[in-house]
């Protein structure tokens, strides 16, 4: 089953440059996964009210064109299939017959009440079938993620109030703004984003107030990660290009 949403980008969500800002981007494809999910039954309040919620672990998303300010854009999504407590969900933007990003995510299944990653109910992955299709490369969703790099610059962060989601951690799309504060302040501003690949380590909670946001580049990557004394929260790269 794949589904599909029409929208316009709208005044709110692009940059100076009246391009969609990165996170914006992180938003939509979270609201194809939420309506999908919504569409089966299996809906964020339907699925904590079982016990259990959606965790997601990895994404990479490759973005041939950023769309702009009204532009009509499609976004089509489907998942791919469960093993164990790992499920898969891909997405493609298009803005017309123009493909303009593609994205590959992997979630993990969590049981609140044993408060670990448990095997995923077939009366949970059924209701979405699984689709054979690959935006990316079935092995796209393996990049390499260093947690440990000694950042060249760094950022201090501060969460705040909004930054939270029900589930009471830093919502996943949050990631990207901070993301993306920290390429643009790090030296390559003048540069788009091509790529971007995140895993998401531990949740952010209510208790962490500050954070560290760290990169170091080596040609047209950049390595991220988002960290404090006790923990590493996310880490990834980011691949840039030129202006354009």
């Amino acid at each position: 089953m794949k589904i599909e949403q029409t929208t316009v980008v709208d005044y709110d969500e692009v940059d100076t440059e009246f391009r969609m800002k990165l996170p914006v981007l992180f938003q939509r494809l979270q609201r194809a996964a939420v309506q999908h999910s919504e569409q089966v039954g299996l809906g964020s309040a339907d699925m904590v009210a079982a016990g259990a919620v959606w965790i997601l672990n990895r994404m990479r998303v490759d973005i041939y064109r950023m769309p702009v300010y009204r532009d009509a854009i499609t976004l089509r999504t489907w998942h791919k299939g469960s093993a164990g407590f790992r499920a898969g969900r891909d997405f493609l933007m298009v803005c017309g017959d123009e493909t303009v990003a593609a994205a590959t995510s992997l979630w993990l299944y969590y049981d609140l009440k044993r408060k670990r990653i448990a095997k995923i109910p077939k009366r949970v992955s059924e209701p979405y079938t699984a689709e054979a299709d690959h935006v990316l490369a079935p092995d796209a969703i393996d990049f390499a993620v260093d947690k440990t790099f000694v950042p060249v610059q760094t950022m201090s962060i501060t969460t705040r109030e909004g930054d939270y989601d029900p589930n009471g951690h830093v919502n996943n799309t949050v990631y990207l703004e901070y993301l993306n504060t920290l390429v643009k302040r790090c030296g390559i501003g003048n540069t788009r984003v091509r790529r971007v690949g995140i895993q998401y380590l531990k949740e952010i909670g209510r208790d962490v107030h500050t954070l560290q946001a760290g990169v170091a580049a080596a040609g047209h990557t950049v390595r991220f990660r988002f960290f404090d004394s006790t923990a590493v929260y996310a880490a990834g790269f980011v691949t840039v290009g030129e202006p354009g």
